[in-house]
């Protein structure tokens, strides 16, 4: 099969061997569409550490292809989508929360990625595709349930709310909270040179984490405000520890939000992200898409293998 495939030379498509049911639970899925994200851009540059190859990417749709002796909730013909990241399922954690594992892998960095025709995954990460949902929306499922995790923090819904980032996911986290009822919800582009006003704002919902705007959220943030560290930023920021202390503000990181919760939302219909969807390009178009993925954040872009 076709791969987009990141090795110690870079990264490029060839060829592969199609994926195996190597355990019980193994379901195989031919993949309809795949979306890039940031992470995707790291991982084939170097800048987070994964395989020495590997296929990249992990946002991904499609329709299983096969499945192992004990998958009980998938057929071959299903229409799917996935959750990337895998719980190892034997810690505390997993026995309460597996999202909050500590030891989970990553399609596309630990594991061979969806940038491929065929993927194989474990039956705990798949999800059925609602009908009225087409493969680009099921591809967009994970940057979605990432948004969603905000609304597991108990913040104000009357409250004045800023959002700290003009990205995709700043602009997706707006939205998926005026869909949950927050009616004053700002995101904010530091770019634009606008200042923000001290003391403003009941909780800020950070984007992009560095030392110099982490300090601009905490001089705007109310005292006893919230601040919601959304970023996984790997390098080490900042922060003014007696600010903080002398306006008590509360700090909470989120990670995702439910898988089932975030298709059922998409598929209501009361979330607008359509917009948000951008260009699809087929196996032979790759430098482009990556190319057109470092250059802007406003649409997310999509590989679909099925695409000449």
């Amino acid at each position: 099969m076709k791969a987009l495939i990141k090795n110690k030379n870079g990264f490029a498509v060839d060829t592969t061997k199609n994926p195996k049911i190597n355990s019980a639970t193994d379901v195989i899925i031919k993949v309809a569409m795949a979306g890039l994200c940031r992470t995707d851009v790291f991982v084939a540059e170097g800048a987070i550490k994964s395989k020495d190859e590997l296929v990249l990417g992990h946002e991904f749709s499609g329709t299983v292809s096969e499945v192992g002796r004990a998958v009980t909730k998938f057929k071959a013909g299903d229409r799917v989508t996935v959750m990337p990241v895998i719980a190892c399922g034997k810690c505390e954690q997993c026995k309460t929360d597996s999202s909050l594992c500590q030891n989970v892998t990553m399609l596309g960095v630990n594991h061979d990625g969806c940038f491929a025709e065929y993927i194989s995954v474990p039956e705990n990460v798949v999800y059925h595709l609602p009908d009225n949902l087409p493969f680009k929306a099921g591809a967009y499922t994970e940057p979605l349930a990432a948004s969603l995790a905000v609304i597991k923090v108990n913040l104000p819904k009357n409250g004045k709310g800023l959002i700290y980032g003009k990205n995709r996911i700043a602009e997706l986290t707006r939205r998926v909270m005026l869909a949950h009822g927050y009616t004053d919800v700002l995101v904010y582009d530091e770019r634009e040179g606008a200042p923000l006003h001290q003391n403003s704002y009941d909780f800020i919902i950070e984007t992009i984490a560095d030392t110099k705007s982490i300090e601009k959220i905490i001089d705007a943030v109310r005292p006893q405000g919230k601040i919601i560290i959304k970023s996984r930023k790997y390098e080490l920021v900042g922060i003014n520890f007696a600010k903080i202390v002398r306006k008590e503000i509360t700090f909470q990181a989120v990670n995702y939000g439910n898988f089932d919760e975030t298709i059922t939302l998409m598929a209501s219909g009361k979330l607008d992200y359509e917009d948000l969807l951008g260009n699809v390009y087929n196996f032979e178009e790759f430098k482009d898409m990556f190319k057109n993925a470092r250059k802007s954040e406003e649409k997310k872009i999509f590989l679909s293998p099925e695409k000449l």
